[in-house]
């Protein structure tokens, strides 16, 4: 009906698509049929003599390392059982089958669902449920995360505070949006440095109760706050996004992360040999680029394995923290036995780790702090005081002549800009053969240019922004560094 601003051609060896395209065009001349060199021949000779059509046909033209994968492809389509090519000089397939309306051919097979292929909230198998998936390239999906995260979108929105019975409150300060640094997203009430001794005791008093409690208990309450947490995952991907800047898809990966946790260590401590023993309070300290996944994860493997637990979230993301307490506790967690305690390192962080009544610490972030850390356990807790610490490093990429360079270009760009980059995973350096290194390099350039940066609140966003002044600072600093002692390639 638009023919006067459009010409429909069709590119087709399909006679099923032919058919169709004959019975909804009126006018002949107002589109064409395509057909590559060699194929399909019969066919559209056949339709242009009965139905006075137009055919065009074509043959490519290129390179070798472009002309080969085009035509292995066609190969391998018109190679399959199933193609109609294929189909069509087959001479054990009747001419009935291939005549054949294909939704009579589809609706007549029912399900067709292998047996053998696990559903994906089964793909760990007995042992644990996956976590629940969230398919944002679905419009409908989308449609209805967008919803609903609407009702988070307002100023002012969250507010932390330390979760203990310790009494007393430190400083008031507001936490604000890293895509917009004036917008308030809500506040936090740190805890005051008085309440830190308070509350180890109260963790060290708990802890052999909890330890009692049967492991299967135990990693019961784990598995109800995992479900709890996927009940409330779209309060987490806008809490993700205005408090940590993360884009919706990183926040998916987050809230899907930190509840694989809560079923991987529940599940790990139910076959785990009897007769382990717990250790008793263990102070966790987590970072802010992974501010949902990695706290939960410290807390949900100290917790299953009977010690009590002290939470010291990044002072740039106490709400996110504050909510997922707020959950472990609704699942079941002891008041004592779980405590949050928001603020900075030296308030809170240093007191925390110098306490001689801690069995341990589990740290994830500098290596400088790590290392500040050993020594305030070496100096003031028991020898057997334990410190798992998880710190920085740089992540490297090879790439030689081998691998494809779509796909290396898709990897690269995940790898070094999801989460703008803030994570421990993230790429930090690319060594390129030289002999790809030309094509490489273009097609890299042409796939930053195509990101999509600001604000991840957004949809369309690819790459949000940093966490705060100080990570910019640093950026812009390394940047201007490197542009004195290197060659820019994309920026």
């Amino acid at each position: 009906s638009m023919t006067d601003r459009i010409y429909p051609q069709f590119a087709t060896h399909n006679a099923h698509t032919v058919a169709a395209i004959l019975a909804m065009a009126d006018n002949r001349d107002s589109f064409e049929f395509q057909r590559l060199h060699g194929m399909g021949e019969a066919l559209h000779e056949t339709v242009r003599r009965s139905e006075g059509t137009r055919c065009r046909i074509y043959a490519p033209v290129g390179a070798h390392s472009d002309l080969l994968a085009y035509l292995v492809r066609r190969l391998l389509e018109n190679g399959a059982n199933s193609s109609f090519v294929h189909q069509l000089t087959d001479e054990d397939v009747e001419p009935e089958d291939i005549a054949r309306d294909p939704l009579e051919t589809v609706e007549s097979q029912g399900p067709a669902a292998n047996p053998a292929i696990a559903r994906p909230s089964q793909i760990f198998g007995a042992g644990r449920r996956n976590s629940k998936g969230f398919d944002i390239a679905d419009t409908v999906t989308l449609a209805a995360i967008d919803k609903a995260r609407a009702a988070f979108a307002g100023p002012d929105r969250w507010h932390a505070k330390p979760i203990t019975r310790a009494a007393g409150y430190g400083k008031l300060r507001p936490i604000v949006n890293p895509a917009n640094p004036s917008e308030v997203v809500g506040t936090v009430s740190e805890a005051a440095a008085k309440q830190v001794a308070t509350a180890v005791r109260f963790a060290v008093e708990a802890q052999p109760a909890w330890a009692k409690r049967p492991v299967a208990e135990r990693a019961a309450i784990l598995n109800r706050a995992a479900d709890l947490y996927e009940a409330n995952a779209v309060e987490f991907f806008a809490l993700a996004t205005r408090e940590a800047g993360k884009s919706l898809a990183d926040g998916v990966a987050e809230v899907r992360e930190a509840v694989d946790f809560l079923r991987y260590y529940a599940t790990e401590a139910a076959n785990a040999e009897a007769g382990t023993q717990a250790r008793g309070a263990i102070v966790c300290i987590s970072p802010w680029n992974f501010p949902l996944a990695i706290f939960t994860g410290q807390i949900a493997a100290a917790l299953v394995t009977g010690n009590s637990v002290i939470a010291k979230p990044a002072e740039q993301t106490p709400l996110i923290a504050f909510r997922a307490v707020e959950l472990l506790r609704e699942a079941g967690v002891p008041e004592d036995v779980i405590q949050l305690l928001p603020g900075d390192g030296p308030s809170v962080g240093g007191p925390l780790t110098s306490d001689p009544r801690i069995a341990g610490v589990c740290f994830t972030g500098s290596t400088e702090v790590a290392k500040l850390i050993e020594k305030q356990l070496a100096e003031t807790a028991e020898p057997d005081a334990m410190l798992i610490a998880e710190t920085g490093g740089l992540n490297a990429m090879i790439v030689d002549s081998t691998a494809l360079p779509e796909q290396a270009v898709r990897d690269i760009l995940a790898s070094a800009f999801q989460s703008a980059g803030q994570r421990c995973s993230a790429l930090r350096v690319l060594y390129v053969q030289k002999d790809v290194e030309k094509k490489m390099l273009e097609m890299l350039k042409g796939a930053m240019e195509a990101l999509n940066v600001g604000d991840p609140w957004r949809i369309s966003t690819d790459v949000g922004p940093v966490i705060d002044d100080e990570a910019q600072t640093s950026i812009r600093e390394y940047c201007t560094k490197m542009g004195l002692q290197g060659r820019l390639i994309a920026k």
